[in-house]
């Protein structure tokens, strides 16, 4: 009985030992489950991490088809401080060309030089209340504005942070600036924070929609 015991004995210890081994392969595949798993997650990851804006993963623009976003030309470019005033006396801003400045008689010395505009226009606005015939300073934003076009947006931008330390420096200083690309557009201080804005809100939409076609001139007057 004795031998017996032992031999039935005997036999179940494989039995136990299977079912060890059984416990094993089930613990090993669940962990290589978690490892393809976690494998994906990473994978999704870098996926996302190197995809463009489009969600497209190494998508590159090209000139036909650029990436939704993307900056479009401005409809500025290439004109000249008078062009630009009389688009905006087309959309509607009464103002009136006073000076269409030359390296001559530019009243900063910017024009034509390195860092400085390529031309410069100064216009008058009725609602300012100012007498133009009475103006003296030699740069009279004060009698409605001035347009100054540069010939790259870094120049333009610069010019603007130049304008804004002098506006704060003084209240006689005071100006609206606005700028669209290449184009600075300085509007008088004695205009309503409403009207000044629409100046630029009107350059906006310029720099962003096709011009009309039939477009009204801008009257341009003597300067004095």
């Amino acid at each position: 009985m004795s031998g017996q015991r032992n031999r039935v004995g005997g036999a179940r210890r494989p039995a136990r030992g299977r079912r060890r081994d059984q416990g094993s392969n089930g613990s090993m595949a669940a962990f290589l489950v978690g490892v393809a798993i976690i494998a994906g997650l990473i994978g999704y990851a870098l996926q996302k991490i190197t995809a463009d804006d489009s969600g497209t993963p190494g998508a590159v623009a090209t000139n036909s088809a650029p990436p939704p976003g993307a900056a479009t030309p401005s409809q500025l470019t290439g004109l000249s401080a008078e062009d630009v005033a009389i688009r905006l006396a087309g959309a509607g801003m009464p103002l009136r060309t006073r000076v269409v400045y030359t390296a001559t008689d530019d009243p900063n010395q910017l024009l034509g030089k390195p860092g400085g505009y390529t031309s410069k226009i100064a216009f008058s606005d009725e609602r300012t209340g100012v007498n133009v015939a009475t103006v003296t300073s030699r740069d009279p934003i004060e009698q409605g504005g001035s347009i100054e076009v540069f010939p790259d947006e870094a120049a333009a931008s610069s010019r603007v942070e130049e304008l804004s330390a002098v506006s704060s420096s003084s209240q006689l200083l005071q100006e609206f600036d606005y700028r669209q690309g290449t184009v600075v557009l300085r509007v008088s201080k004695y205009l309503t924070k409403e009207d000044a804005k629409a100046y630029g809100d009107a350059l906006a939409t310029l720099a962003t929609s096709a011009p009309s076609d039939t477009a009204p001139t801008a009257a341009t007057v003597p300067e004095g």
